[in-house]
């Protein structure tokens, strides 16, 4: 499989949890604990640097986001030091 290719999660009520091999991949270059998450109209980014209009939240394989509530499954896609996260209609 292609590093880049996504992988499919679930989600219910905008909670997803990341796969462990791309978890491990972002938190090997997480260098302060923190990652960044910035919330584009289609896209949740999460970045271990600081991104523009971003927020800080430290690393867990357990996220919320409320642009996903609705979604039952979602695509995230490993970009090394930051992944996109993509609700899948």
């Amino acid at each position: 499989m292609d590093a880049n290719e996504p992988l499919y999660v679930v989600c219910r009520n905008g909670v997803f949890v990341i796969p462990d091999g791309i978890y491990r991949s972002l938190s090997a270059v997480v260098s302060n604990g923190f990652v960044y998450l910035r919330e584009d109209p289609d896209v949740l980014t999460i970045s271990a640097r600081p991104i523009t209009d971003g927020r800080r939240r430290l690393l867990n394989s357990r996220f919320r986001a409320l642009m996903f509530r609705n979604s039952t499954r979602l695509a995230i896609v490993n970009l090394k030091e930051s992944i996109r996260v993509m609700a899948i209609l």
